[in-house]
């Protein structure tokens, strides 16, 4: 008998008195778990994985990421304003989601395609169940499918979709979720597929555009790192070979350039590892510590061209959500709520909790934006425009698709600019070397003499 992995779940249940009553399930998934809990006549309200262990009972080591996330949390609040801690217990569902990636080996293009075909098979009146196996059938990616078939176990055992689906947050994002149970609640389910997919397409075409401008540049960056490497590390030692035989005084600049060219000699795996352990602390403490990534966050509007691109990125995923929200019957202090978990900035989930806190309070919608001073002008006076006249849905629609447009034109300046800038910035740098090298070349007739 195989030995496999399965955890421990504290979950909360109600049973059929309405009586709330806890304990604790084993079980591989989180599907699973509440699958044994359902059996046992009672109704799941929340379930938290406690343990993992082996099947022999074997209990695995344990890590502190509970304190860690507590200590986290509590200086994120230190970047709040003071009325803005009720929104604490938010903003931490929001960072573990954000810390969960896409699970490995399953793209989003796999997902999308898996939404598409699911929704014909169901709109052909196909039983749920049985649309299931002929989607699963036809997906090659064996890790999709044992989520697929995990999904489908839960169902049939009397999970609603909303429930089966949302225990896999790596791999369905937290609207698709959100979505699945108003859609079966208000038996609206495959209208509100084809709103997501429409939006998804969007969203992940902008997405295609962004990537194409950041990654542009970085290679870039990286072939003129590489450059000056070789330049550094085969070229100007000759030169140095040069002046050293002929016993010639060097100025400042070409004694930088010799030493830089010794530590990328002697040195260049000292340097990689500074470098890999630069980014890896960044990346850590972006996904870990909450009032780091806030700061990040902030500080990434000002960054010229990229900030802009940011922001208006932003703005239209935003208002698109909210729109999409509307047309889904979700009122809009729900709305807003789930928008600061789906925005993935944590400047602008902070600020969307403060609108939405607004909100609850009995202030416009208009007035809310306006106040956390991050939404453009423009924005908040065609959503002043949209809640006069009863015509808000349509108006986000259209401030999305204006910032897509905006988006799209902002990446065609960056991709226009960074070809001109490399080339000033990597002339400047070799002409810097060149006239370093060539300096004691001046020098030499005299020492040779």
């Amino acid at each position: 008998m195989a030995v496999v992995k399965e955890f421990s779940w504290n979950y909360t249940a109600r049973n059929a008195d309405g009586e709330i009553s806890a304990g604790v399930v084993d079980g591989a998934t989180a599907v699973i778990a509440r699958v044994k809990i359902r059996r046992n006549g009672l109704e799941p309200i929340e379930v938290k994985k406690k343990d993992a262990f082996w099947s022999t009972g074997r209990k695995l080591r344990k890590t502190p990421q509970a304190s860690m996330e507590e200590r986290d949390l509590k200086a994120f609040s230190e970047e709040l304003r003071p009325d803005d801690i009720h929104a604490l217990v938010s903003l931490k569902t929001l960072n573990n989601k954000n810390k969960k990636k896409l699970k490995k080996g399953i793209k989003d293009k796999e997902v999308t395609v898996f939404i598409k075909q699911f929704m014909v098979v169901i709109k052909s009146g196909v039983p749920l169940l049985k649309a299931f196996d002929i989607v699963i059938n036809g997906i090659e990616n064996t890790s999709f499918v044992e989520v697929l078939t995990d999904i489908r176990f839960g169902i049939e055992n009397g999970l609603s979709l909303n429930e089966s689906f949302g225990a896999y947050p790596k791999v369905f994002d937290a609207l698709f979720i959100n979505f699945l149970g108003i859609g079966e609640q208000g038996g609206i389910l495959e209208p509100l597929l084809a709103k997501y997919l429409e939006y998804k397409e969007k969203s992940d075409a902008i997405k295609r555009k962004v990537k194409s401008a950041m990654a542009y540049p970085v290679i870039v960056m990286i072939v003129a790192m590489l450059v000056l490497a070789v330049i550094l590390g085969f070229v100007v030692p000759q030169f140095e070979e040069v002046f050293n035989s002929v016993g010639a005084k060097l100025p400042a600049p070409t004694l930088i350039v010799i030493a830089l060219s010794n530590v990328v000699i002697n040195y260049w795996w000292l340097v990689l590892i500074a470098i890999g352990a630069m980014i890896f602390s960044y990346k850590k403490a972006y996904a870990t510590v909450s009032r780091f990534r806030f700061l990040m966050d902030k500080k990434l509007f000002r960054v010229p061209l990229f900030g802009e691109l940011a922001n208006k990125t932003l703005v239209s995923r935003w208002t698109r959500t909210l729109s999409l929200m509307f047309a889904a019957g979700v009122p809009l202090n729900a709305a807003l709520k789930s928008i600061a978990f789906l925005v993935d900035n944590y400047y602008y989930g902070a600020a969307t909790l403060n609108v939405q806190k607004d909100v609850e309070s009995g202030i416009s919608l208009y007035s809310s934006m306006e106040n956390t001073e991050i939404f453009p002008i423009m924005v908040n006076q065609m959503v002043a425009v949209g809640e006069e006249s009863g015509s808000l849905e349509f108006l986000l629609v259209s401030i999305a698709d204006y910032y897509d447009q905006e988006t799209e034109m902002v990446i065609e300046t960056i991709l226009s600019l960074i070809e001109p800038l490399t080339i000033v910035f990597l002339g400047v740098v070799l002409g810097a070397i060149i006239v370093a090298i060539y300096l004691p070349l001046f020098h030499l007739g005299d020492v040779v003499g």
